[in-house]
C-alpha cells in the first residue's frame, strides 16, 4: 500500500453516542473463513454506498474523485486500493464497529454505524436476488466488454487509447442496467466523477461482485440482512 493512501486525518473517538445499531440475523453452519469473507464484503459494500450512493458527508470528497484519476484501473491491486480509499474517507463514528455476537442458531450480529446505508445494502442484496440470471448474465456481458477493450488497448500499446463513441455507448448502458440490478441510485453523479464510464462499470462490476458475497450468505440461509432496524 502507498503512503499516499494512508488517512491521515485525525478521527474522532469511534465510540459516539449517536451510533445507530443494526442487527444482521446469523444461522446455519459458519466456518471461520466466514468470519472474515462476510464481515469483510459488508464492510467494502458500506464505504461504496455511504461515498458513492449517498448524500452523507465524507471526510474529502476530492481525495476519492483524486483516485479515480490516477489509479490504472487495470487489476486487483487498483480495486484493493479504492476501497481503502472509500473506507478511510467514512467518518469513524460512522465506520461499522461491532457491538455484539452471538453465533447460535438463531445468533446475530450487532453493528454500530449509519443504519440508513445498512438498509441500502440489504436493499440491495434485495434487487440483485430479484434480478436473478438476469444479472448473472449481464455481469457476464460486462466482462466480455470489457475484457475486448483491454486486448484492443494492447493491440494499440497505448495508455491513453479512446474507445469509440459506440463503445462508451454500450459502457454506459451498461452502467445503467448493472446499477437497476444492485438498486445503485446514483450513476449520472457515479459518471460526472470518474468521467469515464469504463471507470465507471468497472466500480460498479466491483460492487457487483462483493454484494453477491453477501447474496450467497442469504440464499445459503447463513444471514439475514434485514430493511429496516428497531430502533
Amino acid at each position: 500500500m502507498s503512503s499516499n493512501d494512508e488517512d491521515t486525518t485525525v478521527p474522532e473517538s469511534p465510540f459516539d453516542h449517536t451510533k445507530q445499531t443494526y442487527r444482521v440475523l446469523l444461522d446455519g453452519d459458519w466456518d471461520l473463513d466466514d468470519l472474515y469473507e462476510f464481515p469483510h464484503a459488508f464492510n467494502q459494500c458500506y464505504a461504496f454506498i455511504y461515498c458513492l450512493d449517498s448524500e452523507l458527508d465524507t471526510y474529502d470528497q476530492q481525495r476519492i474523485d483524486g483516485a479515480f484519476a490516477v489509479y490504472p484501473w487495470r487489476g486487483g491491486y487498483s480495486y484493493v486500493n479504492i476501497y481503502f480509499v472509500l473506507q478511510n474517507q467514512v467518518p469513524w463514528r460512522f465506520r461499522p464497529t461491532i457491538k455484539a455476537i452471538q453465533k447460535a442458531s438463531p445468533g446475530w450480529l450487532d453493528l454500530f454505524l449509519n443504519a440508513d446505508v445498512a438498509i441500502q445494502i440489504a436493499k440491495s442484496v434485495v434487487a440483485l436476488a430479484g434480478s436473478g440470471v438476469v444479472a448473472v448474465k449481464s455481469y457476464a456481458a460486462i466482462k466480455k466488454a470489457l475484457s475486448q477493450i483491454a486486448v484492443e488497448r494492447e493491440r494499440a500499446k497505448l495508455q491513453t487509447f479512446q474507445i469509440s463513441a459506440q463503445q462508451q455507448k454500450t459502457l454506459m448502458s451498461m452502467c445503467e442496467g448493472l446499477a437497476k440490478h444492485l438498486g445503485f441510485k446514483s450513476v449520472k453523479e457515479l459518471h460526472q466523477r470518474t468521467g469515464d464510464p469504463e471507470i465507471s462499470l468497472k466500480l460498479l462490476s466491483a460492487h457487483y461482485r462483493r454484494t453477491k458475497v453477501l447474496l450467497e450468505y442469504v440464499e445459503e440461509g447463513k444471514a439475514t440482512l434485514p430493511e429496516h432496524t428497531d430502533a
